[in-house]
């Protein structure tokens, strides 16, 4: 590779080092340089930029990430389209994350020109979360170093390993007097974390805290084939000699561990009763905020098996106190919501030109979309752009709006939306898809499908809905991404929101601007002789 000041007239093709704004064009870094770009440097007598030139066994950024990603694939994850270098691995299930971190360090002792970063090993993800991300540091890698990851065998060194659905029993142990509202706080937290993973809260048994009375309850447990058994207690364990440990044993069953390096929750103990894992819960259970016990019931509820040694390793990151009460807490209008505005097809069906280019009243139709989409509460907006990408990139408006340029858009819309998902920010949680072609659709109405998006009431997916028909534009939450990257042809999102009936929101519309889209010269033409009136939705 060739990196350096290069004079303009011998740029073609080559790689922008550093993104440049000239007269108020922003040119991103990574972009390829192409004659529009040259003739812009020399309106503006810039006769030397800073590029990258590949040589024939370079291997270009976005296909170097695209390939490794590749060794990455298994039923558990889905892979984004790299964008600058970088492609990013989601999670395709729901679950807990097991990482080789064996194999991950080799990948990233390869070079220093190829990276691959992730969360934390058994991390629980949810479905769509990003799980890692490749990233080629420079504008390209070499053939062998390709090679060399190829032979990783990275196919499981990135899995979700998805919840199992187990029936759990709690046992809640009192002094001389129950303390029924401490016991009803207790029951609900615990009711609700196991909730969360899958798992059902089926039987809570009370009894004295002393080891006999327990043990008969494990026993009792046990005869009704209770997959997991929590007890905890009136008081905390502070000896494995105490009553809760005491009562395992008498049961039949063993001790683990007692006591773990992780704070809050360093009085958590494991045990085994045969089959049947048994946790006697520390105090801090009863809280929301992130605790042991929550690492040790993730990994209860994926299978993975613990031993002394997993619970001494948790040492490392450990220490709970300083971070957030909950994971990933989210709250209704507090969503990052981003838009990508659909604009690379071929316009078949019109016989003229571009329609995404014909004028309307003030402006051009592609503007007018891509307007309402910057005037609305999008957090980011992207434009996919492939058929005339050069005559459309032209009129765009300079700011809030990434393009990125999907060069197969004879393969369907479904390869403009992949290429719009993976462009999206690490961490939106959602997207409103909006077509090129319907001009009428308004910051209002785009606006109103944002208020309505709440996963928290399972309002995952928000459509337009009028006269009995649903329209565009559509939001669909991240824990759709992992499906959009499967996508073919010119499908788009059509069969995830028939799949997903139970996740979609119809909302009410007063005009039919979500339903009209441009397709014909004709269309075009009565579209252009009504008067526009849209009334405020």
């Amino acid at each position: 590779m060739k990196f350096g000041k290069i004079f303009v007239n011998k740029s073609l093709n080559g790689i922008l080092a550093h993104s440049m704004v000239i007269d108020g064009k922003k040119l991103n870094k990574g972009k390829i340089i192409n004659k529009t770009d040259i003739s812009l440097f020399k309106r503006h007598d810039i006769k030397e930029i800073t590029c990258a030139i590949l040589n024939k066994k370079d291997i270009q950024e976005d296909k170097a990430a695209n390939a490794i990603a590749k060794n990455f694939r298994n039923s558990s994850v889905a892979v984004e389209n790299a964008i600058t270098g970088r492609s990013n691995i989601l999670a395709a299930k729901s679950g807990l994350l097991i990482i080789k971190e064996a194999q991950i360090n080799k990948f990233n002792n390869i070079s220093e020109d190829i990276t691959i970063a992730s969360l934390n090993n058994y991390f629980k993800v949810e479905k769509g979360d990003m799980i890692a991300t490749i990233k080629i540091i420079s504008f390209s890698i070499t053939s062998s170093n390709l090679k060399r990851i190829s032979n990783l065998n990275l196919k499981n060194a990135l899995k979700i390993l998805p919840f199992n659905k187990n029936r759990c029993g709690l046992i809640l142990t009192q002094g001389s007097k129950e303390n029924k509202k401490l016991n009803d706080i207790s029951e609900s937290r615990i009711r609700d974390r196991l909730e969360k993973i899958n798992h059902e809260l089926v039987t809570t048994l009370k009894c004295k805290h002393n080891a006999v009375e327990i043990s008969k309850k494990i026993k009792l447990f046990k005869k009704n084939k209770i997959d997991l058994i929590l007890i905890l207690g009136s008081s905390a364990i502070v000896d494995i000699k105490d009553e809760i440990p005491s009562a395992i044993k008498q049961s039949g069953g063993k001790i683990i561990r007692f006591g773990m390096p992780v704070d809050p929750g360093n009085l958590l103990l494991i045990g085994k009763n045969k089959n049947t894992p048994i946790i006697g819960l520390p105090g801090c259970a009863r809280s929301p905020s992130l605790n042991g016990f929550d690492w040790v019931l993730e990994r209860i509820a994926a299978d993975v098996n613990i031993n002394k040694k997993d619970i001494a390793r948790m040492g490392i990151g450990g220490l709970l106190k300083t971070k957030k009460a909950l994971r990933n807490l989210k709250t209704k209008n507090n969503y990052k919501i981003c838009s990508i505005i659909l604009a690379a097809g071929r316009s078949k069906r019109m016989k003229s030109n571009n329609k995404l280019l014909s004028k309307l009243s003030e402006t051009t139709m592609i503007n007018q979309v891509v307007n309402s989409a910057i005037l609305s509460n999008t957090d980011s907006d992207i434009i996919v752009l492939g058929h005339e990408k050069e005559n459309i990139e032209k009129i765009l408006p300079n700011k809030n709006l990434t393009i990125s340029i999907n060069k197969n858009y004879n393969q369907g819309i479904s390869s403009s939306i992949k290429i719009g998902i993976s462009s999206l920010p690490e961490d939106c949680d959602a997207v409103i898809i909006i077509l090129g072609d319907m001009p009428d659709v308004t910051d209002k109405l785009i606006n109103n499908l944002i208020k309505s998006f709440n996963p928290e009431i399972k309002r995952h997916i928000i459509l337009p809905y009028y006269k009995s028909q649903l329209g565009n534009p559509v939001i669909i939450s991240r824990r759709f991404f992992p499906e959009i990257l499967q996508l073919k042809g010119d499908s788009g999102a059509k069969n995830i929101i028939k799949k997903n009936l139970e996740y979609v929101y119809k909302l009410p519309q007063k005009n039919n601007a979500s339903l009209l889209d441009i397709d014909t010269d004709q269309q075009l033409i009565t579209y252009l002789s009504k008067p526009k009136f849209i009334k405020e939705i």
